[in-house]
């Protein structure tokens, strides 16, 4: 597994402690719902831990009284296989 981060910035009509949700699309086309709040510089992070793949994640923000909701745009990213070791030894009595 690897630990994806996921981080953005809101538009200055937000406020700390919106909810942000991230809409991960996996490997088998089932989508996974993230959520995370705005801190006080309106930006947001939440990381989550992915088997290798290749994935997709929309963000969205929902409408208040003030504001129409807002949508990100799809980013693609790929969870690479990861690597490993193998050791030998040899012992001659």
């Amino acid at each position: 597994m690897a630990t994806v981060t996921f981080d953005g910035v809101v538009s200055a009509q937000a406020v700390a402690g919106e909810t942000v949700t991230l809409h991960v699309t996996k490997p088998d086309s089932t989508i996974e719902t993230l959520t995370t709040v705005t801190l006080a510089d309106l930006s947001y992070t939440t990381t989550k831990d992915y088997l290798p793949g290749t994935y997709s994640v929309q963000s969205s923000i929902d409408a208040d009284n003030l504001y129409k909701a807002a949508l990100s745009t799809t980013i693609s990213f790929t969870v690479s296989l990861m690597d490993r070791t193998i050791t030998v030894n040899v012992s001659i009595a």
